[in-house]
Formats: C-alpha cells, structure tokens, sequence
C-alpha cells in the first residue's frame, strides 16, 4: 500500500516519504542508527520524552525553514525553538522564515508530525544546534508518527552533511522588572 499525504488545495497524492526512507538515507552513509517501531502515535518531540521517558536533552526536533536558496531543516532539543537569524547566519544565507505545518510537509514529503533530521530530499540544506552534536544517542520523530530514529548527534550531522552552529532562540526572560 502507498502511503498517501493531505494536501488542503490538490487532496490525496501518493508519494508520501515514511520511515523507511530515513533508514535507506542512513544505511547510504553508513551511518549507526535504529529505527524504533512504537505502539502509539508521537506527533511531538516533546511526546517522544514523555513517552520513552527521556530527559528533553536527549530528545530533537526538526523545524523547517524556507528561504531564497531553497529550504531548510534546522534540528534543536526538544522544547527549544531556532531562531530564523542564527540559522541564517549559521548556513550563509540571506532571510530565512519558518514554513507552514502545510508547506514543511509539501517540500520534505513527510507527514508534517513525523519530519525526521535524515532522509530529506534532495536541497535541503541541514543545520543542527551545537547542543546536539555529541556522541550520546539522541532520539527524533522517525519519519513516520508510530517511528522513533535513535542515532548519535555526531553521526547525524556527517550523514546529513549538516551545518553544526548555535541556532537556539533566547530562552524567554521570565519576570518583568515590574513588581505585582
């Protein structure tokens, strides 16, 4: 069976990109990895750690960026978000601003809840938080929403070709310098 992907505008096209596609683009490279079949569905990184039981440090996500020289993945821990101008910066690019649920799911062919870090097509350019390039195993939505990838942050960045910068926004302030 083909998986097919909701487009608002067209409907149903077939194509749809899942796990399997993550899998072949990491065994392509070489690349040490598990994909990990699971019992529910995990639309979130966020999910991802409270399901397996995981510190968020060790959990990713992957936000989508669109700008002039074609489009972007931009991989952060997991409840952090990029900031457009450090990704921007990081790839040597002019603006950059970040995609609709609709259009991240039309231009990597992955259900917009599953985008995994590997297995994109062809010109995207990938951009990984400093944070995540480490040797410990990290975990991210595997391409499809029942799909959890496991691979080292250092394996990851060399099977993608990835850009490894600082790209996290500021964390909030927290209080106003107003007192209630």
């Amino acid at each position: 069976m083909v998986p097919f992907l909701w487009d608002r505008r067209r409907g149903y096209r077939a194509g749809v990109r899942t796990s399997v596609d993550v899998h072949n683009f990491l065994i392509e490279r070489d690349a040490p990895h598990e994909v990990v079949p699971t019992r529910g569905r995990l639309r979130s990184a966020d999910r991802i750690a409270s399901a397996l039981d995981l510190p968020p440090d060790q959990v990713g996500k992957v936000v989508i960026f669109e700008g002039r020289a074609g489009p972007i993945a931009a991989v952060v821990p997991a409840g952090h978000e990029p900031d457009p101008s450090l990704v921007a910066k990081a790839l040597g690019r002019g603006r950059v601003r970040p995609a609709t649920e609709d259009r991240a799911s039309e231009l990597t062919g992955y259900l917009a809840e599953s985008i995994p870090p590997a297995g994109l097509p062809n010109g995207f350019a990938v951009v990984i938080d400093t944070s995540l390039d480490r040797d410990e195993v990290l975990y991210f939505l595997g391409g499809e929403s029942r799909s959890v990838l496991k691979i080292r942050g250092k394996d990851l960045a060399r099977a993608t070709k990835a850009g490894v910068a600082p790209i996290l926004s500021a964390p909030p302030t927290g209080r106003s310098s107003r007192h209630p």
